[in-house]
């Protein structure tokens, strides 16, 4: 596993967590915690190495279905993004867009908003955030109103749209 990558919690890792059905190891169900889109591989690792794990229970939780690669540095390479993601401001940026975007979300739309929340997770740069945008103000203005929210997919918008 490369240190840069950053993994996610699938759907079925975040149903783990709650109903604890696989009575995974308490040294992997730690790792499966510490999985949360913002951490690296080497950071988990290295507040996983008082539980003794190594990148072997990071690859048995992918294997289970229970995380999913988020972001992998050596992939960002191969996309025409790479060199905008490679200085580190926009992975930022898509990761405080996305939280954001999660955040309003689930504030907003409530339950109802479930699958929105399920086809932002699988958004992988801030050009599917930037797509994603549209259906979510759509959506939040239908909730919400105009009023309340246009200052919140403006703030999103200028968030995502930076430097583009």
């Amino acid at each position: 596993m490369n240190p840069g990558e950053i993994y996610a919690k699938t759907d079925a890792g975040l149903r783990e967590i709650t109903e604890r059905k696989l009575n995974l190891a308490i040294s992997l169900r730690s790792v499966l915690i510490m999985v949360d889109c913002n951490r690296s591989v080497a950071d988990i690792l290295s507040k996983g190495s008082a539980l003794q794990v190594d990148g072997s229970a990071l690859a048995s939780l992918e294997r289970a279905g229970l995380i999913a690669k988020r972001v992998d540095a050596s992939s960002i390479v191969d996309t025409g993004v790479a060199t905008a993601l490679r200085e580190g401001e926009d992975l930022e940026r898509f990761l405080l867009a996305q939280q954001q975007l999660s955040d309003a979300i689930k504030k907003h739309l409530g339950f109802r908003g479930r699958l929105m929340i399920m086809r932002l997770r699988r958004a992988r740069n801030l050009r599917e955030l930037r797509e994603f945008l549209p259906d979510f103000a759509r959506a939040l203005g239908k909730r919400v109103g105009a009023g309340v929210a246009t200052p919140i997919v403006s703030a999103l918008e200028h968030l995502i749209l930076a430097r583009d």
